[in-house]
């Protein structure tokens, strides 16, 4: 079940003000939680599939540094992008305009499915009511 707060957002361009669901941040899931709910849905033991998962950081690692992109069947495709600064000319731009390395995940076909309003088995339950970055606001 994904819980979410409604908050107030400002149009900086006219002022007007909309409403707009926002997902709440549980805990984050850690490595070795995530290894004991695996654990128990198999017959790998909880040290076994964490050493498998720290192999998959890895791994995914090295082939994003290798220009690579790494497919993980049906949960979606990892893929390295660059920020640079621009360069007048093709013959201009050095390899120094390269700013950083951002990793990118586009999740599958079907994990966009499962996680579809339209599917069925979603479910939202409303957390309650925050406000945004511009405090109360009155409501008509």
């Amino acid at each position: 079940m994904l819980k979410y707060n409604v908050i107030a957002r400002k149009n900086p361009i006219n002022k007007s003000v909309k409403y707009y669901a926002q997902l709440t941040s549980p805990n984050p899931i850690n490595c070795q939680q995530l290894s004991t709910v695996i654990s128990e849905k198999c017959t790998v033991t909880i040290p076994d599939v964490k050493a498998v998962l720290s192999a998959l950081e890895q791994e995914i690692i090295n082939y994003l540094r290798n220009g690579a992109s790494v497919r993980l069947g049906d949960l979606g495709t990892f893929r390295a992008t660059l920020t640079t600064r621009g360069a007048a000319t093709r013959k201009d731009f050095v390899a120094k305009n390269i700013e950083r390395v951002n990793v990118r995940f586009l999740a599958s076909s079907n994990m966009r499915h499962k996680l579809s309003v339209v599917n069925p088995d979603m479910q939202f339950m409303k957390a309650g009511d925050i406000y945004g970055q511009m405090g109360p606001v009155e409501e008509e």
